[in-house]
């Protein structure tokens, strides 16, 4: 059978390009080439499933053993204009299925930082947006999945058929089986922009009192925070809020349903190409230029605070990650540390956090605030409370080990508050965390989930055998 399957031998590394390594690489274009793949790879490496490799870590990444990669499944089977329902392959990303639908009125209802995200990782992942806490995670508007598992089922599941299954695999970091397609319930828009508000913020108390107090009145919330602030200032930044047009509220909206004026911008003033930015934010970061960047940002905030609100499209506001074309490029090796607090513990928690980067002189260049509500998922990473991204350079072997250390510092703080991870951006956590994360319940369940689907622990990445323990 392997003979007749074309893998091919390529460098598969992380997203943040800190984990990686050589793996036998598949795209497959039907289903049957993933039943064929998925039986052909009981080796003791196994084979991982990759989107479009958007994750920071090592969840789609399998060094010496095998990748099924799938952005050759990317088509858009069916999509019901009516109700806003699409059918899709997996490999779909984000932007390919907002292009199909967004002159339709429908836009999808959850959506991350980056449009470039597949919708079967985004499952896998179960992904969460800016309005988290009001709409829920990307697993909350899946009506059905199929999936392709190494025991050789094909399931159909949803909230009603294999409802155990539904809810492990939209979580399961890919574990349990191969979502072949999906059904996806994408929510009415009537305008291609939003009413959008630049708030800045003085601390950190400020920025979480902000989200409280708007939340129940805005369609989306986002914090940028100035993690090199110390001090009365530690926590400062910026607020954004976004708020949808009503039916026949923007006199323009109707026009700009248009998907050629959805996208980033290309150009910086519109006219240097942006392309050409990321080479300076390198020079940037390595002089160390990062705290004035910073400071300069949050000036930057108050002029835009007054000019708000203001009209902004769908992607200009979601798709920050797309703004600058290889940012990633700019501080590479790189890591994200993203920690979900439960709401009382979230000051105290989080403030704790950016104080030990000080304290250990590894300031994250950036950092993201959003906030959460609970859900129904098996491995979910969400709590009613807050989220803090944090982006970290790795760099060289040293600066690497004292990242690494910190964050497993960083992440006692956070487990010993009831806190929780997300596997899309983990690449440090440990065997030992993931009981303390779920439960021994939720663990159990998952395990014996993984015995039945995939007997043979066909299905490995280096997160699993890291969390998992499975090597």
């Amino acid at each position: 059978m392997s003979s007749t399957m074309n893998w091919r031998s390529e460098s598969v590394r992380g997203w943040g390009d800190s984990v990686g390594g050589t793996s036998e690489v598949l795209r497959p274009t039907d289903q049957g080439q993933i039943v064929d793949a998925l039986a052909d790879s009981h080796g003791p490496r196994g084979v991982a499933l990759r989107g479009s490799g958007c994750s920071y870590g090592d969840a789609s990444i399998n060094p010496d053993g095998r990748v099924i990669d799938f952005t050759g499944m990317n088509r858009i089977l069916d999509f019901d204009a009516e109700n806003g329902i699409a059918r899709v392959e997996p490999g779909v990303t984000i932007r390919e299925l907002w292009c199909h639908s967004i002159g339709q009125g429908f836009w999808p209802a959850v959506v991350p930082g980056t449009q470039q995200v597949s919708v079967g990782g985004a499952a896998s992942m179960n992904i969460h947006g800016k309005n988290n806490y009001a709409v829920g995670t990307f697993g909350d508007h899946i009506e059905s999945l199929r999936l392709a598992t190494p025991s050789g089922e094909l399931l159909e599941c949803s909230r009603k058929e294999n409802v155990d299954i539904f809810h492990a695999v939209v979580s399961g970091f890919g574990m349990l089986g191969c979502i072949t397609e999906l059904e996806l319930k994408l929510k009415k828009v009537y305008s291609g922009r939003m009413r959008v508000w630049g708030i800045p913020t003085r601390d950190l108390d400020d920025n979480l009192s902000m989200i409280e107090d708007l939340k129940d009145e805005s369609d989306y919330l986002v914090g940028w925070i100035d993690l090199h602030a110390k001090g009365k200032a530690l926590g400062r930044g910026e607020m954004h809020r976004a708020v949808q047009f009503k039916q026949g509220e923007d006199p323009d909206g109707e026009s700009m349903l248009s998907p050629d004026r959805q996208d980033v911008p290309t150009t910086l003033f519109g006219v240097v190409p942006k392309g050409w930015i990321w080479p300076g934010m390198w020079l940037a970061h390595h002089l160390g230029f990062v705290p004035m960047v910073n400071w300069a940002k949050f000036q930057a905030g108050f002029g835009e605070g007054w000019k708000s609100p203001y009209p902004q499209t769908h992607g200009a506001f979601h798709f920050l990650l797309d703004y600058v074309p290889n940012w990633n490029r700019a501080f590479s090796p790189l890591i994200q540390f993203q920690p979900f607090i439960p709401h009382a513990e979230a000051s105290r928690v989080l403030r704790r956090l950016i104080e030990m980067c000080h304290d250990a002189n590894l300031v994250p260049y950036l950092g993201v605030l959003k906030r959460h509500r609970v859900d129904k998922f098996l491995m979910t990473h969400a709590v009613d409370g807050f989220s803090m991204a944090m982006d970290f350079y790795v760099g060289g072997a040293s600066r690497r080990k004292a990242v690494w250390e910190l964050t497993h510092r960083m992440a006692e703080v956070v487990l010993d508050a009831g806190g929780r991870f997300y596997y899309a951006k983990d690449a440090t956590l440990l065997e030992s965390s993931f009981e303390r994360i779920h439960g021994s319940g939720a663990v159990e369940q998952f395990r014996a989930l993984k015995d039945r689907l995939d007997p043979d622990g066909v299905l490995q990445t280096d997160l699993s055998r890291r969390l998992l323990g499975s090597e």
